[in-house]
């Protein structure tokens, strides 16, 4: 399954989660609207960003797998298929490879 892979080559230090240090190089926050008009520091989007994916889990800054694989599980219903996915989820976290 593509999100377990995904889900291992983010977590960069094995710990079993993914934390601020795992997505700072996969996610650039500076260009975010609250960002760039200094409501919000990067550090703070990134924590909120990773909150997105703690789903059906405790909102602790660490996604486990379990809580990533919920969130794409609701989000791969509306994608037409496997290979599709698949590219999306390369394109959105920057992960190389694919056909």
């Amino acid at each position: 399954k593509f999100v377990h892979k995904a889900f291992k080559i983010m977590d960069k230090d094995g710990n079993g989660y993914l934390d601020y240090d795992d997505i700072i190089d996969r996610y650039n926050a500076k260009m975010h609207p609250d960002v760039i008009s200094r409501k919000k520091t990067e550090k703070q989007v990134l924590q909120e960003f990773l909150e997105t994916f703690e789903v059906g889990g405790e909102k602790d800054g660490k996604v486990t797998l379990e809580e990533f694989e919920n969130y794409y599980k609701a989000i791969s219903a509306s994608i037409p298929g496997d290979d599709y996915f698949e590219l999306m989820m390369r394109n959105a976290w920057h992960i190389s490879g694919g056909t």
